[in-house]
C-alpha cells in the first residue's frame, strides 16, 4: 500500500487476536505455549493483526483482545464494557481501531435483540453500545468493524458448520447506524484454516489477514 500514512492501530478482539506478551496485563491469552505450537504460530508476526499492521506500514498501539470474551454482557471482559472501550490508547489515541469480535457471541447463540438497542445482554444492543463508547472516547479515530468468518478443519475431516448470518447482519447494521467503517470479510464467502473450527492456524491467520488487507485499502485511502 504505497503512499499510505503510518497509522497507529489498535485491536479489539477475542482469543483469535491474542498472542502472549501482546495483550493487556491479566487478560487471558489463547496463543501461547502448546496452543501456539500446535497452530504453528511461531511469533507475533504470524498473527493476522500483525500481518495487517505490517501490510499497511502501520504500528501497533494497543491489542485489547481477551480470550473467551463476548461483545455482549455486563462484565469487564465484555467488549461493550467501559473498561474495554477506554483501553485502546497509549500516549495518544490510535488512528485506527480494528474490531474483530462476535465469534463467541455466535458460538454461544447470544440473543440478537434487534428491538433492544441499549440492552447489552443482546448482540445488537451490545455492539451498538460498544461503537458509541469507542466513538465518544476516540472521536478522531477511524473505527473499522469486521464481519465474522467461518473456519474449516485442517485435517480435511470437515463437516458443514452452520453459518448464522444474523450476527453479521447486526455488525453491518450497527456499523452503518454509528457511522463506522465496515470491513465485510464474510462477503467473500471465504473460510480460514483451523484445528477446531474456530482458532486459526498459521495458514488461517494469513487467510484472515489477506481479507482484512483487501478491505482496508479502499477504506483507509478514501478521503474523509
Amino acid at each position: 500500500m504505497d503512499n499510505m500514512p503510518k497509522y497507529k492501530i489498535s485491536i479489539i478482539g477475542d482469543s483469535i487476536s491474542t498472542y502472549v506478551g501482546f495483550n493487556p496485563y491479566g487478560y487471558p491469552v489463547y496463543y501461547k505455549d502448546d496452543r501456539a505450537y500446535d497452530n504453528e504460530i511461531n511469533s507475533v508476526n504470524d498473527t493476522w493483526w500483525k500481518q495487517v499492521i505490517d501490510g499497511i506500514g502501520g504500528e501497533l498501539c494497543i491489542n485489547n483482545s481477551y480470550s473467551g470474551s463476548l461483545v455482549a454482557g455486563v462484565f469487564e471482559s465484555s467488549a461493550c464494557s467501559k473498561e474495554r472501550c477506554s483501553n485502546l490508547h497509549g500516549e495518544s489515541a490510535p488512528d485506527v481501531i480494528l474490531i474483530y469480535m462476535g465469534t463467541n457471541d455466535r458460538g454461544y447463540e447470544i440473543k440478537i435483540g434487534l428491538n433492544e438497542q441499549e440492552n447489552t445482554m443482546g448482540f445488537y444492543g451490545a455492539y451498538r453500545v460498544m461503537l458509541q463508547q469507542l466513538k465518544n472516547n476516540y472521536p478522531t479515530t477511524k473505527i473499522v468493524c469486521g464481519t465474522l468468518l467461518m473456519g474449516y478443519k485442517k485435517d480435511g475431516n470437515d463437516r458443514c458448520v452452520r453459518a448464522d448470518s444474523r450476527y453479521n447482519y447486526v455488525i453491518r447494521l450497527a456499523a452503518k447506524e454509528a457511522g463506522c467503517l465496515l470491513a465485510d470479510l464474510a462477503q467473500s464467502g471465504d473460510r480460514y484454516e483451523t484445528l477446531d473450527y474456530c482458532h486459526p492456524t498459521n495458514k488461517g491467520h494469513k487467510e484472515i489477514a489477506n481479507l482484512w488487507l483487501a478491505a482496508l485499502k479502499p477504506l483507509l485511502t478514501k478521503q474523509d
